[in-house]
């Protein structure tokens, strides 16, 4: 299939996208990251997510009387996670992107999650990003985050293609990884059943993946005390995981 054929990644699948990540335990991220908060001693509740998406974790933290600010590039994920507030106060939703971070503020808890950062395809982007996170971080603030590995992108989803079927939406993911770049391309596939007719959305998106010791040097060098672990333990992570987790200190 042609490569224009495709929409840019999150530009068309926001109101189909909580339908495809009903699988995703979101609950439980929320109470590992309360314990990263409990373990280093962060008691006030103000949190910004970068990739905020459609909004479903900024929820669970208003739930749990965190005041929230959410930011997003997508504004068709916005859209939707603006629909999920319509009846809350005090959630500040941003349209902006995170390497450039169009915020003045200082916050104690900064969240980016399910691998969003793997997004950031160059180096300098990410590091990028790294620095503006400390910058608006409080003293003593704490940057939390997730990625996923070189080798779930190079060795899990591979060179594959999956198929799946989430109610209304039967769908196509087909992948291929670039060994030369370590960055894994997927082609999605929609076919959402709708008022007995039948819509077609296609997206393309592209996840970097990046060494642990290379993540690790970034952060330090942004100025963060960081460690890396396995996804939702707190075992130190390795490059044979699928995903890992980031908990960085300022």
């Amino acid at each position: 299939m042609k490569l224009e054929e495709y929409s840019e990644a999150f530009t068309a699948i926001g109101p189909y996208y909580d339908t495809l990540m009903s699988f995703v335990n979101y609950s439980s991220w929320i109470l590992y990251i309360e314990k990263i908060l409990e373990l280093n001693r962060i008691k006030e509740k103000r949190l910004f997510d970068l990739a905020c998406g459609t909004g479903v974790c900024l929820e669970l933290w208003v739930k749990k009387g965190f005041r929230v600010i959410g930011l997003d590039k997508s504004l068709t994920m916005l859209r939707e996670c603006k629909k999920r507030f319509e009846n809350f106060k005090d959630v500040y939703i941003i349209n902006g992107d995170m390497i450039e971070l169009p915020v003045n503020i200082k916050i104690p808890i900064v969240t980016c999650l399910y691998d969003s950062l793997n997004y950031l395809l160059s180096e300098k982007d990410l590091a990028r990003t790294f620095r503006n996170i400390y910058e608006i971080l409080d003293e003593n603030g704490i940057f939390i985050f997730d990625m996923n590995t070189i080798h779930c992108l190079r060795d899990e989803w591979g060179d594959n293609t999956y198929y799946r079927q989430d109610r209304n939406i039967n769908s196509v993911w087909s992948n291929s990884f670039d060994r030369s770049t370590s960055i894994s391309s997927l082609r999605i596939t929609l076919k959402i059943k709708e008022n007995g007719n039948i819509r077609t959305v296609k997206e393309y998106h592209r996840e970097r993946g990046y060494p642990l010791s290379f993540i690790s040097r970034l952060l330090s060098e942004a100025g963060f005390r960081a460690s890396l672990y396995r996804h939702l333990t707190f075992k130190p992570a390795w490059e044979n995981d699928l995903r890992i987790m980031g908990v960085a200190r300022k």
